[in-house]
């Protein structure tokens, strides 16, 4: 039955799954953007910028403004197993649970 699951979110494009929910998107942006959200939990609705701390109503407007004003030497989070960097420590969590653990 998981094979069937499996292969089935695979032929609509759900592959990019959160490690911390086991929810599924069609897009690593739309992964990206979920954990963005999973960061702010509990913090009122609102999104900071780990960077400058500038501060957004909405997880996809913070990702937007991530890509167009920062670079890869802003980000905080280094994974101890790879050369890859992380805005937020949910994507480095998920990251390391879909890459590194056995």
């Amino acid at each position: 039955m998981f094979n069937w699951i499996q292969n089935q979110l695979e032929e609509e494009g759900l592959n990019h799954e959160c490690k911390l929910c086991s929810q599924s998107f069609d897009s690593p942006a739309k992964l990206q953007c979920h954990l963005i959200e999973h960061s702010f939990e509990g913090m009122g609705g609102t999104f900071k910028c780990p960077v400058c701390f500038t501060v957004f109503v909405q997880a996809n407007k913070l990702q937007q403004h991530i890509f167009s004003a920062h670079g890869q030497e802003d980000k905080i989070y280094d994974c101890s197993h790879c050369p890859q960097k992380f805005f937020f420590q949910t994507e480095l969590q998920n990251h390391t649970l879909t890459q590194h653990s056995s």
